[in-house]
């Protein structure tokens, strides 16, 4: 006996995928603050718009850091190293003007 075969159904597939929800982890919210961080340091937010993504990108790492799933930044390695950073590129500006 040859066993016959069923046409599949596209939409039957479709829906069982369809059916199941999404999951949503902590390495995507890991990724959306790295996002965040990667589109202010490029200037890409506009100033009405800082504030709403400020707040987002506090609650994301407050929860990532609650949940252990990042450490506490360092600011004041962070500020030290930035103000160095700006402190260099000034430098360089005003070399760049003489």
């Amino acid at each position: 006996m040859a066993e016959e075969k069923q046409p599949v159904d596209a939409n039957n597939e479709q829906s069982n995928v369809a059916s199941a929800p999404e999951q949503l982890g902590v390495a995507d919210l890991k990724l959306a603050a790295s996002i965040i961080e990667v589109v202010s340091n490029r200037g890409a937010i506009k100033a009405g718009e800082m504030a709403a993504v400020g707040a987002l990108y506090n609650k994301l790492m407050n929860f990532l850091i609650a949940n252990g799933a990042v450490e506490v930044p360092n600011n004041k390695e962070t500020t030290e190293e930035e103000s160095t950073t700006q402190e260099t590129s000034a430098e360089n500006k005003v070399e760049e003007t003489k």
